[in-house]
């Protein structure tokens, strides 16, 4: 799988989210469900990301699913970045601190000082979603596309996506408005970590 668009979901519930066909875990539709029947995506279009499955769920402001793609993540597991890399060259980010952090973020499209775009995550802590790039011995190409979500920890922390998911999904969602981007925990459970409660305990579409 390299990227997944829905065009055509027109299915709508104002309890949670339209998944169509994607096939997505417990903790995803969990997120995904309390973001919308709770509004805490704002009436703004939100993206989901596993760590655990090493994939991205793209939804628009109703929580109904525009695009899923398997993704790249930071090298090292875990869910908070203890020291900011924000300020540090990559060359200089250990590989135990190369995390992507968990989190709700608002998130933004964004100049990446190199002529492109990024939808900025974290712009203090140099976070954000793009699409994949390929430095020389990574194999990034390769691993994008490997079943395997082992294969996905490769980044410095950002959210390397396939360039049409960026390109034909993502940035046409974002160039109209700021969105939310819900980065889950691998280390403690979204419940917990995101305060969500037994309410909105809806795992299952």
């Amino acid at each position: 799988m390299e990227c997944i668009s829905f065009p055509d979901a027109t299915a709508k519930s104002e309890n949670k989210a339209f998944f169509g066909a994607e096939q997505a875990s417990d903790d995803v539709q969990l997120v995904a469900n309390w973001a919308v029947k709770s509004h805490d995506n704002q009436g703004l279009p939100f993206v989901i990301v596993d760590k655990k499955q090493a994939k991205i769920f793209i939804f628009d402001v109703d929580g109904q699913i525009i695009g899923a793609a398997r993704a790249l993540l930071g090298m090292a597991e875990g869910d908070y970045d203890m020291e900011s890399i924000g300020s540090k060259t990559l060359a200089q980010i250990p590989p135990k601190q190369r995390i992507t952090p968990a989190g709700r973020y608002i998130a933004r499209l964004g100049n990446n000082g190199h002529g492109g775009l990024y939808l900025w995550v974290d712009y203090d802590a140099n976070i954000a979603i793009h699409a994949v790039v390929n430095p020389p011995g990574q194999r990034r190409l390769e691993r994008i596309i490997s079943p395997d979500p082992k294969e996905h920890r490769i980044s410095w922390g950002c959210i390397n996506v396939p360039v049409i998911c960026f390109n034909t999904i993502i940035c046409p969602l974002f160039k109209k408005s700021k969105g939310i981007v819900y980065i889950l925990p691998e280390t403690k459970s979204p419940i917990a970590f995101f305060g969500i409660t037994s309410e909105y305990l809806m795992f299952k579409n």
